[in-house]
């Protein structure tokens, strides 16, 4: 079956600042993976913007959020901001860099945020009505691999070194039940009722159990197989700013693993290794390395140092000598 209409791609090109763009029209949500130069994006986008997901505060990764600021005003909505600290410091210090004397006149915008700090999830809010004070709202352990989750995705995280903690992240869309058109119009169902019978199906714990449809039962097996298929969902990985270290490579292979698509920095060539072991980034073969051992479908590269200019098609090509599946 297809997969779900999912569009996701880089923000940048792949010599410029890393960060990719998810869109999931049929929920109306919009989500960034770091937020370095965001111009590249339309501005009717950015103000869709719903969550953000940030590896790390270096500019590169989040300069961009004077820009997402700039275009939010003027709308009522609520953003969603995960991270690791000092988030949720580099945050406050972005929003207490602008006077907000006039707010009373300004729609209401929230910055919810949430950051993993040694072992535990902080939350803080950020209101444009209270002038973006910071208000600390809560904390509590932290879950050991998943840092946000809803009914139709979630999203995993791994603590990674770049000589400072960053956070790796996997996005995954959840499997989904759906209904064969062809075979549902047949039933005696209409409306809410149909929705009914969805949920009955969508229950794994239903299994033995009946479903009355026209005054006669029929059981959750017979029902499932006959009106219903999975549509399988999509993973997404993104990994960007980490050294090459047996640790790294353990939670990076155990996060992306089986991958739809992993974004993943190249940094370097093969032959600078030892430049970027100084400076905590992968090569090309350390790129290709990971998604061959975590048995990614897709590979997409990004990152690249500007050292490199005019030779592109040397690192892709140097990736595709042990993992051809890249772009």
């Amino acid at each position: 079956m297809a997969k779900p209409r999912i569009k996701h791609y880089l923000i940048n090109e792949k010599y410029e600042d890393p960060g990719i763009v998810i869109e999931i029209d049929t929920l109306g949500e919009y989500i960034l993976f770091d937020v370095g130069n965001i111009r590249r994006l339309d501005r009717h986008l950015i103000r869709k913007i719903t969550k953000l997901f940030v590896t790390h505060t270096h500019m590169d990764h989040f300069i961009g959020f004077d820009t997402l600021l700039r275009n939010k005003l003027g709308k009522e909505q609520t953003v969603e901001v995960f991270g690791i600290s000092p988030l949720a410091e580099n945050v406050y210090c972005k929003l207490q860099g602008y006077t907000w004397n006039l707010v009373e006149f300004e729609p209401r915008i929230v910055f919810n945020l949430k950051q993993y700090n040694n072992g535990l999830f902080e939350y803080y809010s950020y209101d444009i009505k209270k002038k973006f004070a910071r208000d600390f709202i809560k904390e509590e352990k932290a879950d050991p691999d998943i840092i946000y989750e809803n009914e139709y995705y979630r999203v995993r995280y791994a603590v990674l070194d770049h000589k400072i903690p960053v956070m790796g992240y996997s996005f995954e869309y959840k499997d989904r039940l759906l209904l064969k058109k062809d075979s549902i119009k047949d039933l005696p169902l209409k409306g809410r009722e149909i929705g009914e019978f969805k949920k009955f199906l969508e229950d794994e714990s239903n299994a033995g159990r009946s479903f009355t449809i026209g005054g006669k039962e029929y059981s959750w097996e017979e029902l499932r197989e006959k009106y219903s298929y999975i549509q399988e969902g999509i993973k997404i990985s993104y990994v960007t700013d980490v050294v090459f270290s047996e640790e790294n490579l353990e939670k990076i292979i155990q996060l992306v693993k089986n991958s739809d698509v992993l974004y993943c920095e190249a940094v370097f060539l093969s032959e600078d290794r030892e430049q970027a072991s100084k400076v905590y980034h992968l090569t090309t073969d350390q790129t290709a390395y990971i998604a061959k051992e975590a048995g990614v479908k897709k590979l997409v590269v990004f990152h690249f140092s500007r050292r490199y200019a005019g030779r592109r098609n040397q690192i892709i090509e140097e990736i595709k000598e042990i993992f051809p599946n890249v772009e």
